[in-house]
């Protein structure tokens, strides 16, 4: 704040005094030019009915100042409870659809909780179905091969049983051939040796005798079977099923 020129003048006054000098006779009293001090006093009387009307109107502003001070403040005041009171209503509306919100995405949450857990269980009765039709698959393939193998085995069994009896019978009839044969030629060559020895009568024999029937006693169906066992000797487990 400015200061008036009284203020001024009156501290002027007193610097004034303080510049004056000493009584010699006491202490407390100074020694005055009266006529700057009735100069000053004159002018700050003067003064002072200007300074007093001039704070007389700051006194008057001031108590408008103060009135529109406080309509402005009841304004401010209002427009404040106003926006308070919106603000709060906003925070209302917006909680309400923070909360709404938020069961929203609880629900969507279990929507989507028990969509996973359908899935898992679905995903989980295909894999063991599927395991169990594997199994039944693998099952039936194995049985069917081994059905197959038990057949093919059977068969080769049989042939070769045939193909050994057959041979079995093809060696007996090719030995008892060789035998009259070389019975033959020793007949032969013992009648060139002596041929006065030889009746006339006597017929020479065959060279080679039929094959005989497939009837053979016992003894030499074991004698030909022995002699094919040794002719035909195959490796152990050659044939699986041989017993069928």
């Amino acid at each position: 704040m400015a200061q008036t020129r009284i203020e001024q003048i009156v501290e002027e006054i007193y610097a004034y005094i303080e510049g004056c000098k000493l009584s010699p006779l006491s202490q407390s009293k100074v020694i005055v030019q009266k006529d700057e001090l009735y100069e000053m006093l004159d002018e700050l009387r003067l003064r002072t009915p200007d300074e007093v009307k001039r704070c007389q109107k700051i006194i008057g502003q001031r108590e408008a100042i103060i009135a529109k001070a406080n309509s402005d403040a009841g304004d401010i005041i209002k427009e404040a409870e106003e926006k308070a009171a919106q603000i709060e209503a906003d925070a209302m509306e917006h909680a309400q659809q923070l909360v709404e919100e938020n069961e929203i995405m609880q629900k969507a949450f279990a929507q989507a909780n028990t969509m996973i857990q359908g899935a898992k269980d679905q995903a989980e009765k295909i894999m063991a179905d599927a395991d169990n039709y594997s199994k039944q698959v693998r099952d039936g393939a194995l049985g069917y091969t081994n059905d197959v193998l038990t057949t093919v085995g059977k068969v080769l069994s049989d042939a070769y049983r045939e193909a050994k009896d057959n041979s079995d019978r093809l060696i007996n009839s090719l030995r008892d051939n060789l035998a009259t044969l070389q019975q033959n030629q020793e007949e032969l060559q013992e009648a060139i040796d002596n041929p006065d020895g030889i009746p006339e009568e006597e017929p020479v024999k065959e060279s080679f005798s039929p094959a005989p029937s497939y009837s053979e006693p016992a003894d030499e169906a074991a004698a030909a079977d022995d002699a094919a066992d040794d002719d035909f000797d195959f490796p152990e487990g050659t044939f699986l099923n041989e017993d069928m």
